[in-house]
């Protein structure tokens, strides 16, 4: 089956497969070269001025022969799979119970599914923005009817004034101009300090993660992507998958959490701490909570630290 890979992250499938292959299976040759030469002339009699010539050549090669990181993760990833050492989702669904049980004996996992892209910046983005897109939008749809006002308008100036007609004009144009207001008629303004305060707990809880999420039976499972290891901007992916994938995607990766809860139970009546440290260990349990009550992973979540990520084809 040919691989059309998404994102691949190299740096942990050639440090995890240098262990398994007892080395790195890359092979790097550069060879670079390069000449200068520089030199000034002067033309013309004496008096009549000199003309600088200043000529810089400068070659330079590097040829580099690698062996395919594509390639590389495909033995990476048929080794693992040979070996039994890959929880197989891609052709069989367990149940929540069945998986629950089995998920400890494997450290990868592979799963098929449409997925979806979140993109956490897009999200804050749009929090940010919504009052002023939700304008924007307000004055699309009412743009036509503003010319056409505008229009009927200019003319009854030029004809005997109708005080009536162009009473039942103007208030008609002042209102549909009035961009704000018609925003909240079609629900497309919140208060504004409702959004920031959306907008500062996305940046906290969520930082610029950019997610696959896909649900297989009564799990879902959630895949942390590096935005430096993707093959192309995240908007062109959702541009040419849809934010809500049409065809399934694969991800090849390790089980980082799966089933277990982090909330802490807090206990802070009459609690006195010996040192500073202390009192820190005490704020981070704080901390967790409160990342929890944000961004907390769901009872039946599955978050997977991805290798690969890539469609079939």
């Amino acid at each position: 089956m040919i691989k059309n890979f998404i994102y691949l992250d190299e740096d942990k499938m050639y440090s995890l497969s240098s262990q398994i292959f007892e080395g790195i299976t890359e092979y790097v040759l550069n060879e670079s070269s390069s000449d200068n030469q520089e030199s000034e002339t002067q033309k013309g009699p004496v008096g009549s001025g000199k003309v600088l010539a200043d000529v810089i050549i400068s070659s330079s090669k590097a040829t580099e022969k690698k062996f395919f990181h594509d390639y590389s993760f495909t033995l990476f990833e048929n080794h693992l799979m040979e070996q039994g050492r890959v929880l197989d989702l891609t052709s069989a669904t367990l149940s929540l119970e069945d998986l629950k049980a089995s998920i400890t004996d494997f450290s990868f996992i592979k799963t098929k599914a449409k997925s979806t892209f979140n993109d956490v910046n897009k999200i804050t983005e749009l929090f940010s923005e919504f009052n002023t897109i939700g304008e924007a939008l307000a004055h699309m749809g009412a743009f036509s009817r503003i010319n056409e006002l505008t229009s009927e308008l200019a003319l009854l100036k030029k004809q005997t004034p109708d005080r009536n007609k162009r009473s039942q004009l103007e208030a008609e144009y002042k209102k549909l101009t009035n961009l704000k207001e018609l925003a909240k008629a079609g629900s497309l303004y919140q208060d504004q300090k409702f959004l920031d305060n959306l907008s500062l707990l996305t940046k906290y809880g969520f930082s610029d993660q950019f997610e696959i999420t896909q649900p297989i039976g009564e799990a879902l499972f959630t895949s942390c992507l590096k935005r430096d290891f993707l093959r192309e901007s995240e908007d062109i992916l959702v541009k040419k998958y849809s934010r809500k994938t049409e065809k399934k995607v694969v991800i090849f990766g390790i089980i980082s959490q799966a089933f277990s809860g982090n909330e802490m139970e807090l206990d802070e009546k009459g609690k006195d701490y010996s040192n500073m440290k202390a009192a820190l260990l005490n704020l981070v349990d704080h901390l967790t909570n409160i990342e929890h009550s944000i961004s907390g992973k769901q009872e039946n979540e599955v978050v997977i630290d991805p290798i690969a990520v890539y469609f079939e084809v």
